[in-house]
């Protein structure tokens, strides 16, 4: 029988794959953001590569990254909406092709580093059509209710949602309410999962809330004014979302 999971943050469904014993599994993953931070992928050779990372722990931003690399997932198709995908995100999966992949691919090569296979693809929310056999389906709140987006279009991403191709019924579906991405609508996010739930008659199940990784601070920081440090942080930011939407990675 089809199960529901419901989480809160996205780490967890990591958790929940190892509890499940699952691997070499596909995934639909329908989010705002990859979560394939620290991952570089060449789409060419559909081979995927693990790479250096300020935050290795797991985390809402890796957890598919983890995923990869432990065997559980050997297939990604990631599927966003605009605004979002990695022109909206710092901290993203990098490409072969990015300018600042250059420095990671000499280390990989240096390395001998052979990668794994993983069957990958990113898809706009316009170009995508359904579910395809024997997907799992992974579904972060912040796809329809991102804080990006008006509160009053949340409804039509919904409706855009349930008008896709479910003939085929995933094994299981995983689905994150994301609070510090996704506008606070904890009732229409409960009225998605009974729908959900009805779509593919299926059980829901309540996985029981954890506390989201607290981000990373260098030691030295602690000493510099916050308001610096929190300005600094605006700064890059701001830069670095230029450069991505000119193309620049």
């Amino acid at each position: 029988m089809c199960k529901v999971f419901v989480v809160e943050y996205h780490d967890q469904v990591f958790k929940l794959w190892q509890e499940q014993r699952l691997t070499s599994r596909k995934v639909l993953h329908l989010d705002f953001h990859c979560d394939l931070r620290g991952l570089l992928i060449d789409r060419e050779a559909q081979h995927a590569f693990h790479i250096w990372d300020r935050f290795p722990n797991l985390d809402e931003g890796n957890f598919l990254t983890h995923a990869v690399l432990s065997g559980i997932i050997t297939g990604v198709r990631w599927v966003h909406d605009q605004p979002g995908g990695r022109e909206y995100d710092l901290k993203t999966v990098k490409y072969r092709t990015d300018l600042t992949a250059l420095g990671h691919r000499l280390m990989l090569f240096v390395r001998k580093d052979q990668g794994v296979p993983l069957q990958y693809e990113v898809l706009p929310q316009s170009r995508w059509t359904g579910l395809q056999p024997g997907e799992l389906l992974d579904i972060d709140w912040d796809f329809f209710a991102s804080q990006e987006y008006p509160v009053d279009s949340i409804q039509q991403r919904l409706d855009e949602f349930f008008g896709k191709d479910f003939s085929h019924r995933p094994e299981h579906v995983y689905v994150c309410y994301s609070p510090g991405y996704s506008h606070p609508t904890r009732d229409l996010f409960r009225s998605f999962v009974g729908q959900l739930a009805e779509l593919f008659e299926a059980e829901v199940v309540d996985v029981p809330g954890s506390q989201p990784t607290p981000s990373y601070q260098p030691d030295g920081l602690a000493k510099v004014p916050r308001a610096l440090v929190s300005t600094a942080r605006t700064l890059y930011h701001r830069l670095g979302l230029a450069l991505r939407k000119r193309g620049i990675y």
